[in-house]
């Protein structure tokens, strides 16, 4: 547990002291966090990502064919040599999809739960390329890679905020800039939702975008309903012991405050809210996602491991599990394993003995060897991860 412990990435911060006085309340700048990082990807390797069919890309043109004119991808290597010299920003999401090695920085941040992990985006732009002045509805870790970056926040906003007109792209009317800071290669900067925020490429420029999704409230209660209506049929309303009515066309305060306790209690299972939330929140990023498993045999896995190979989990699959005792609807179960793991939406069957393995697995993006020492004389163990592996949800990685 890291929860006490300082992190040079956070500026000396425990996680702790973070989640308490900046998470969603304020920003962070903290120089040279992650110096190793900004050299990472270089802008040819972006904009070759950006060709692929399966990536999602965007060019943003300040002044293009209009004000903010915004291109989705895939895009050629033809259509980057057409754009201007300066003013253009490009984008491709989940660059830690396809890059593992990039996807283990998550693990710098892994005091926040796996479920609220959006992705790695990764920008490049020349002098004078931005996206606007706008405001996220997600938290976000900035980390400045190659050049510099001007960066200036501001006030809160939201959906009653001036926005500028005439373009697809949330870019707001106004700025009102309290924090004006020039980024430098390895350079962080914690943006909370809701913050204006702009920054403008100083020369050529990457930034890396730590995403930190939030599920809309709605979303999670439209699934817990469909859930409870699934498990509970049809249930009606009781009154039994009413009063008599003096005005028979009047819905009182009491019948809704009645009908609405009836209501939560439908609702006021754990289990329950596990069986209906986990699920939801282990979709992975694309719904068209499917990963693609290698079939191997246990002496080949145990060969790999031993000559150095890393186990990772996909980096585009979301996992999660629950130690809810859905038994007792009430208490998680005593020593903290897991008793259901859910990849990509559905749950994955495993041997409630593997269930410390389980959760060494969700909880790491990768594992050595000597990790993987405790399980691999044990056959049911290497039996269940080599279904994993041919599923996609893992992989032995050489490198």
């Amino acid at each position: 547990m890291i929860a006490n412990s300082p992190l040079p990435h956070l500026g000396g911060l425990t996680p702790t002291e973070f989640l308490r006085d900046y998470w969603q309340k304020k920003p962070l700048l903290v120089r040279n966090a992650f110096p190793e990082l900004a050299y990472r990807l270089s802008p040819e390797d972006l904009m070759e990502l950006a060709q692929e069919e399966s990536v999602e890309a965007r060019l943003i043109l300040e002044k293009g064919k209009t004000p903010w004119e915004l291109r989705s991808g895939p895009f050629t290597a033809k259509q980057f040599k057409q754009l201007p010299k300066t003013h253009w920003t490009l984008l491709v999401q989940a660059v830690d999809h396809y890059l593992p090695e990039l996807a283990d920085y998550l693990d710098h941040f892994n005091f926040i739960p796996n479920w609220r992990i959006d992705d790695i985006m990764m920008s490049f732009a020349p002098e004078g390329g931005s996206v606007g002045p706008h405001y996220d509805q997600y938290d976000v870790f900035l980390v400045q890679g190659i050049g510099r970056r001007r960066w200036q926040l501001g006030q809160h906003c939201d959906d009653t905020t001036p926005r500028v007109q005439g373009t697809a792209l949330r870019i707001i009317e106004n700025i009102d800039t309290h924090f004006d800071e020039e980024l430098h290669p390895g350079d962080l900067l914690y943006v909370p939702p809701g913050l204006a925020h702009y920054g403008v490429a100083q020369n050529d420029c990457t930034t890396y975008s730590f995403g930190f999704r939030a599920p809309a409230l709605t979303e999670l209660l439209e699934r817990v309903a469909d859930t409870v209506l699934e498990q509970e049929g049809r249930v009606l309303a009781s009154d039994a012991g009413r009063s008599p009515c003096a005005q028979p066309g009047l819905l009182t305060i009491d019948d809704i405050e009645q009908l609405r306790a009836q209501m939560l209690t439908l609702l006021n299972d754990r289990a329950q809210f596990a069986q209906a939330l986990a699920p939801l929140l282990s979709e992975p990023k694309y719904s068209d996602y499917e990963p693609q498993g290698d079939e191997l045999s246990p002496d080949e896995i145990l060969a790999a491991l031993a000559n150095g190979a890393l186990l990772r989990r996909d980096p585009a699959s979301r996992c999660l599990y629950t130690n809810t005792d859905t038994s007792t609807d009430t208490s998680p179960n005593t020593n903290g394993e897991p008793d259901t793991l859910y990849i990509n939406g559905m749950t994955e069957d495993f041997p409630p003995r593997l269930a410390a393995l389980v959760r060494l697995l969700a909880d790491h993006r990768h594992l050595t060897a000597e990790q993987l020492a405790g399980w691999q004389d044990d056959a049911e163990a290497i039996s269940w991860l080599q279904a994993q592996i041919a599923l996609g949800h893992w992989f032995l990685d050489a490198d």
